[in-house]
């Protein structure tokens, strides 16, 4: 079952927050990295917040952002 925050949003995952924090590093959103993936927005904004698995993008992620992957919730 998802869970969320008080505040009515969901919480990204370990893998979403890194990720997150790292496109504001390099002044990116999460349109620019999809695009650069050549996959839809929403599908990796999913992704971040662990509503879709799309496992086979991480690699791509991690490369793309330089960081090392790290544990992600399950997607239902």
């Amino acid at each position: 079952m998802k869970e969320k925050k008080k505040n009515n949003r969901w919480e990204p995952t370990p893998f979403g927050i890194k990720v997150k924090k790292r496109l504001i590093e390099k002044n990116m959103t999460v349109s620019d990295l999809a695009e650069m993936l050549g996959i839809n927005r929403s599908f990796l904004s999913q992704m971040l917040y662990g509503n879709k698995k799309g496992e086979k993008y991480i690699p791509a992620i991690c490369n793309a952002l330089n960081i090392k992957e790290s544990k992600r919730k399950k997607a239902a």
